[in-house]
């Protein structure tokens, strides 16, 4: 207050404090006006001094708590109990525009002579109460997109569950994008988070207000849905589903680019009969993950079998990792050979593996499992010394000496270090890189052909052999097979197994033209009857393996074979 207008006097010491304090502070009398008040208080109300003083408190206050302020005092006046004076609290404060805002006030009662005052201190805590909110918000919400986090959704789905709207059911859709993780890697981190937010404003939009959308992992999201409590529950939630893969139709724009992705959609059912939160969760992640391995862009709901298959799978990744850390994998050896004389010309390693739980696997039970978790790359490189240690073994006992065919997964061949790891495990054993022959899978080959490339070369510098499995069944052309300068081609048992048949029978004499005008050689796989051998040896197919020659073996087995077949 300015003293020269100031109704109370507060002492010079009193007054220099009073108006240097940077919280408002307003003082007033015992029926509630106006007697004092600093400029502080002035800024933070909008209001000049002389539109105050004298006036009542209450025109600081919103409009119910001013109606009530008056009566608050005369029950003070007359009973004495002081249930605010001295204890900090937060109220809402009135500018003189009319807007509200949050205010930490105190109030001290203090006697000037005759005249009993109370000093009401106060600050605007609006900024404070903005990033409290923010925080929330963090805690809550995704940053990158703004849907709920996963945190949240629990805590939603958990809260729906204990308190079900009558008449209701929920749906649990889980929704993870198919083909997300090809724009992270060609077009970087940058544009794929600029696409996330874009898709989950797309599928937003899908949703009604009241219907929630949280962002649960990378390209992961899970909508809660209300529905029906009736038999079109179930149609209703497809509905929502198929609006949802609908609106991937139209490609998304990012800085110039134009971006499509799909989406695989699992849902599980709340009927309003308990339930927990994570389960339900699970559950559509479980129908998610059958929409996947189905080729993704569909709906499928959650059946409980689905939770029989993942269990056993969730057994066969904890068993698969005991394997891998123990060493109890083995490798059986299928004897390779030249078609025109019928010499043994090399063997390939071929993984297998028997659990004490889940019994005897076939590779095509348990790699794919390896390849999903990222194991795939350790149990290479263990089949990979393990066969390297295996033929320098025969080498030195004279029963044999040929390469070595070892088959290496896309996820290995990719690292930018592979090649010196072979190195070094070539040296470990002390196996010449000519008794060493790398398989690696079309597909695999082109999907990093710069790391892969730089691999192949280094690997030939050591002598190592390259060969491109499983040919004709992935995206193969002769400028790919110049550029990866492979050694051989192995012809996919897939057109060997109908052999003679005419349709199969252009694709092999296909597979031995490329090959042929790129100086490559060919073994095919899967020869199994005397006409598939005929028929390759008259075509000109220089090499062959199957059970026609020889089954798999153990290295035991093996080396008792070529004793007796000497």
């Amino acid at each position: 207050m300015d003293s020269q207008s100031a109704e109370l006097e507060l002492g010079s010491l009193g007054s220099a404090i009073f108006e240097a304090s940077v919280d408002s502070m307003v003082v007033i009398d015992e029926v509630g006006v106006i007697r004092a008040l600093n400029r502080a208080a002035t800024k933070t109300f909008g209001y000049l001094a002389d539109e105050l003083l004298g006036g009542n408190v209450s025109l600081l206050m919103p409009p119910g708590e001013a109606r009530a302020h008056d009566g608050y005092m005369h029950d003070y006046r007359q009973s004495g109990q002081r249930r605010i004076i001295g204890i900090g609290r937060e109220v809402t404060g009135r500018r003189k525009d009319g807007t509200q805002f949050p205010l930490h006030l105190s109030i001290a009662e203090l006697n000037i002579g005759p005249r009993r005052m109370f000093v009401g201190i106060c600050h605007d805590i609006s900024e404070r109460r903005r990033m409290i909110d923010d925080i929330s918000h963090l805690a809550s919400h995704d940053s990158l997109t703004g849907c709920l986090n996963r945190h949240q959704l629990l805590v939603c789905l958990q809260r729906m569950l204990a308190e079900p709207a009558s008449g209701e059911w929920r749906a649990v859709v889980f929704i993870d994008l198919d083909g997300f993780k090809q724009v992270n890697d060609r077009q970087g981190h940058r544009i794929g988070d600029r696409l996330l937010g874009l898709v989950a404003e797309r599928l937003q939009r899908q949703l009604r207000p009241e219907d929630l959308l949280a962002r649960v992992g990378g390209d992961e999201f899970v909508a809660l849905v209300g529905l029906p409590a009736d038999n079109d529950a179930t149609q209703v939630a497809q509905a929502v589903c198929r609006r949802l893969l609908d609106s991937f139709a139209k490609g998304f724009w990012v800085e110039g680019l134009s971006l499509n992705v799909n989406a695989s959609i699992g849902v599980s059912l709340h009927t309003g009969e308990g339930g927990m939160a994570e389960q339900l969760i699970h559950d559509a992640d479980l129908a998610m993950y059958q929409a996947k391995s189905e080729g993704g862009g569909c709906v499928r709901f959650f059946q409980p079998e689905m939770r029989q298959h993942t269990e056993r799978k969730v057994l066969m990744l904890e068993r698969l990792q005991r394997a891998l850390a123990q060493g109890r994998f083995e490798l059986h050896y299928q004897l390779q050979f030249a078609l025109d004389d019928l010499h043994i010309s090399g063997l390939e390693a071929l993984l297998r593996w028997q659990d004490e739980e889940l019994g005897r696997l076939a590779p095509d039970e348990f790699i794919p499992v390896a390849i999903e978790y990222g194991l795939m790359p350790a149990i290479d490189l263990w089949v990979l010394r393990r066969a390297c240690m295996d033929n320098r073994l025969l080498i030195d006992s004279e029963c044999l000496d040929v390469p070595m065919a070892v088959n290496i997964g896309s996820q290995l061949f990719q690292q930018p270090d592979f090649a010196e790891r072979v190195r070094d495990i070539l040296s470990e054993v002390g196996l010449p890189g000519q008794r060493l022959e790398l398989e690696v899978t079309e597909t695999g080959a082109v999907q990093d052909a710069q790391v892969v490339t730089e691999n192949i070369r280094l690997l030939k510098r050591l002598g190592v052999s390259i060969a491109m499995d499983d040919f004709g069944t992935g995206f193969s052309s002769l400028l790919r097979l110049r550029r990866l300068a492979f050694d051989r081609l192995k012809i996919d048992r897939s057109f060997v197994r109908a052999l003679p048949s005419a349709s199969d029978q252009a694709i092999v004499q296909a597979a031995l033209a490329i090959a042929a005008s790129l100086e490559l050689e060919v073994i095919a796989e899967g020869v199994e009857t005397a006409e598939q051998l005929d028929y390759l040896r008259r075509c000109g197919c220089a090499y062959g393996q199957g059970f026609w020659f020889a089954r798999p073996m153990p290295l035991q087995v093996l080396r008792r074979h070529l004793v007796l077949s000497a």
